[in-house]
């Protein structure tokens, strides 16, 4: 009598132990699987990991032994979907098929795939005994995520990085955390044998409970500003008019090496949607030109890694009031839900979870004012957990506590689960509350914000010249027209072209002319401003439609 195999079947909805035959085939194996989990069909799959690299094939002829398949192993069930393409023995080389998805990461996150990670310490004079080709305790390299080494540096999260080493490290390889998108919805498949919500609802569909932690990773570790003046530029609009602005922030991801295996959100320039404001508050509009700043962006290499707001007022003799702080809020509950609407518009591409995305790098940055009544920026990202809670829509801002947020009830609408969260009693015990209200504590990473000690400039930094207006201020100073082109231009001479385009204000602009259309032809002066090449963009101005437009700028300025 042949031995039983148990096995452990991992699936969205759960996990399961399935019992087969040592010497049964694989046919066997999805038969069991299908009995157990109570599926509508077979149409589904088995793999030996998450990634679906290693598949197990339904076969009525391979046994489970020639698979390698043994008593304990732990297998991933998946849906068949559109996204899996199988490729061919012939293809791949070898016996066994092969899932073909690929998610493009962000250069970034490949070159930080590539680092070992580890922190090098270096011989200890005092404490190590042994010889310079070998290591003890006292030298051997620390893991990226080791929590005193974070500590001693006052690194107050590990890097997405470096959680990602953690949760893959050890015997099990990351096996039993795998990365998965919170989900908050009832989700209505073949297997509820009932009507869907809210006639009915069962223990497949119904979403769990949630408990908020406070996450110990964030995707990026450091934002920074290539030059004050960027941030400079933007607030002119507030010290002319007192109302508050917001932008979007436009620059690179870079490696940080402050912290293990770290990014850094590095900030070029910020554009200003079409907007209204007041002095307690800003509404972004719809933008018809936000697909060609897009475009302009990514000719540019730069892509949108944020936003950034003002939240100042005035005080006396030239500071600003602060009233953002541990004592009252940080960001507002209303803040924070669009900072999430915001990140979930700009996911995180990552291949360690089915969906290829998890998380956001999209950051957001407040300009307010610090302790000292100074003007100050302050960097934010908001926890994967917000981020499900918003995209559910779950989460609302309370009328009258901005530190508060609140989570709705069940509609036969919409079923809302248990959010809670973890509070300590006057007594020092944790507690678990329901999240109504909730503080937004619990959904707020802080993300420090910088400048170079040496400034940096994609763009040209003006000192002697006056700038080209920005885009959408209703203010008479920055009206932006072809006679503040032409004058704008007439700053510089001919030898001085590159300078002159070198901002991203002028080039959007440059893009929109009607009167002369330049887009179909600004891709080589892009490549020339991206790369700083002075002759490249030279031999472009000699080209007829900017001759013509000169023409055009020299006869505005005589009239």
């Amino acid at each position: 009598m042949s031995k039983m195999l148990t096995v452990a079947v991992q699936s969205p909805e759960g996990q399961k132990r399935i019992q087969v035959s040592s010497s049964g085939k694989a046919e066997d194996l999805y038969k069991s699987v299908f009995s157990a989990f109570d599926l509508a069909s077979m149409e589904f799959i088995l793999a030996k990991d998450q990634k679906k690299k290693t598949l197990v094939d339904n076969s009525r002829i391979k046994s489970l032994t020639s698979l390698g398949i043994k008593h304990g192993d732990r297998l991933f069930m998946f849906p068949k979907t559109k996204t899996d393409v199988f490729k061919s023995p012939e293809e791949t080389g070898s016996s066994s098929k092969q899932t073909a998805v690929v998610y493009e990461e962000d250069e970034v996150d490949k070159l930080l795939r590539k680092q070992d990670g580890r922190i090098e310490r270096g011989r200890d004079n005092l404490h190590c005994q042994h010889n310079t080709n070998s290591q003890c305790v006292h030298c051997i390299p620390l893991d990226p995520f080791d929590e005193s080494y974070l500590k001693e540096k006052q690194i107050k999260f590990m890097s997405f990085h470096s959680y990602l080493r953690k949760i893959s490290g050890g015997v099990s390889k990351g096996k039993f955390a795998p990365l998965r998108n919170l989900s908050c919805k009832v989700e209505h498949t073949s297997r509820c044998s009932h009507q869907p919500y809210p006639q009915g609802i069962c223990s497949k569909c119904q979403p769990s409970a949630v408990t908020l932690n406070r996450q110990p990773w964030r995707h990026v570790d450091s934002i920074m500003f290539e030059n004050p003046k960027i941030v400079d530029r933007f607030l002119q609009f507030w010290r002319e008019s007192g109302a508050q602005r917001a932008g979007w922030l436009y620059g690179r991801y870079e490696v940080y090496p402050e912290v293990p295996l770290g990014i850094k959100a590095v900030v070029s320039a910020i554009y200003e949607p079409p907007q209204e404001s007041s002095k307690d508050h800003i509404r972004i509009l719809t933008d018809p030109r936000q697909e060609l700043v897009d475009e302009l962006a990514r000719n540019l290499g730069l892509v949108k890694v944020g936003w950034i707001f003002t939240d100042l007022v005035p005080g006396a003799n030239g500071q600003v009031r602060n009233y953002r702080g541990a004592d009252s809020h940080f960001l507002s509950a209303q803040e924070i839900i669009s900072a999430a609407v915001l990140q979930n518009s700009n996911p995180n591409p990552c291949r360690e979870t089915d969906d290829g995305v998890f998380g956001s790098k999209f950051v957001t940055v407040c300009v307010t004012g610090n302790k000292d009544k100074e003007i100050h920026m302050e960097g934010y990202q908001v926890s994967n957990q917000c981020m499900s809670l918003v995209k559910d829509k779950i989460l609302v801002p309370t009328k009258d506590a901005p530190e508060l947020a609140y989570i709705r009830e069940s509609t036969d609408e919409n079923y809302v689960p248990d959010v809670f969260f973890m509070e300590k009693d006057k007594y020092g015990n944790e507690i678990k509350k329901l999240g109504r209200p909730l503080p937004v504590e619990y959904l707020l990473l802080d993300v420090p914000v910088s400048s170079p000690l040496e400034p940096q400039s994609t763009f040209t930094i003006l000192t002697d010249r006056n700038p080209f207006p920005v885009e959408n201020r209703l203010l008479d100073s920055s009206l932006q027209d072809f006679n503040s082109f032409a004058k704008y231009v007439n700053q510089f001479r001919s030898a001085e072209f590159l300078e002159a385009v070198s901002d991203l204000h002028v080039l959007i602009f440059m893009a929109n002319l009607d009167i002369i259309p330049l887009r179909p032809l600004m891709g080589p002066l892009l490549e020339a401003v991206r790369t700083g090449d002075r002759e490249a963009a030279r031999e472009w101005s000699y080209l007829d439609p900017w001759s013509n437009l000169q023409a055009l700028i020299q006869a505005s300025t005589m009239n």
